[in-house]
Parts: structure tokens; C-alpha cells; sequence
């Protein structure tokens, strides 16, 4: 019997993980969706990101320019005990003055490693 019992017990699949859920805020003040801009311009992005299974563990802010593969962090936090389940932000930031492609990525990770993220472009005019 015990042998029966370890078959079926190897033979379940593991349910999916399912990773926190990540919006950005919309309204006055804010940057929600992929955009042209002028040089130098000045840009606030909010998120707001709800632990699903577990608990939320990181926050990042990363930027990659003119179609670049690799990006660069700007912004990089541990999610304080305290919003573990609900962590919003603002972020304010200055894109170049030159021309091109500013792509922004927005990570929340959570302890059990699920990534969620949110990524605008903007076209520097």
C-alpha cells in the first residue's frame, strides 16, 4: 500500500504559481502608457501591486536606451515588511536631453520568486 500511496503522490502536479498582480496608476500627474516626449521632460510613473500566493519581496526601476539588450537599475528597493501585501509607489524621473528611446521597466518580485512587470517607452523628441 505504501508504495500505491508514493506513486500518487509523485504523479500530482504541482498548481501553477501565480505571480502578484502589478497596475500602473492612471490620472493627473501620472505617465501610464508609452509615449512621445520632449528632451529633458520630467515623468511620474505610480504603480500599485497586490501579493496573490506570496508575499511581495522586491521592487525595481530599470531603463534601457536607443534598443540597448542590457538595461540599467535606477531604483532598486526591498519591499518593507509593512506593504509586504500592498506596496504603491511613485516614481519621478528626467528622461535625456537627446533624442531617442528611453524603455522603462517596472519589477515586483515576490519571495517565491514570481516576477511581475510593467514596461513603457518613450520616444525622446
Amino acid at each position: 500500500m505504501p508504495v500505491v500511496f508514493l506513486a500518487l503522490a509523485i504523479s500530482c502536479d504541482k498548481e501553477p504559481e501565480i505571480p502578484p498582480t502589478l497596475e500602473l496608476k492612471t490620472g493627473a500627474g501620472y505617465t501610464s502608457q508609452d509615449a512621445n516626449i520632449t528632451k529633458d521632460s520630467t515623468l511620474t510613473v505610480g504603480i500599485v501591486c497586490t501579493k496573490t500566493e506570496d508575499d511581495l519581496k522586491t521592487y525595481n526601476v530599470s531603463v534601457a536606451y536607443d534598443g540597448a539588450a542590457t538595461t540599467t537599475s535606477i531604483q532598486n528597493y526591498t519591499i518593507p515588511a509593512a506593504e509586504k501585501s500592498l506596496y504603491e509607489k511613485d516614481v519621478t524621473f528626467a528622461v535625456r536631453d537627446q533624442a531617442g528611446t528611453e524603455k522603462y521597466y517596472f519589477t515586483i518580485t515576490d519571495v517565491d520568486g514570481n516576477i511581475v512587470q510593467k514596461i513603457l517607452t518613450f520616444t525622446v523628441e
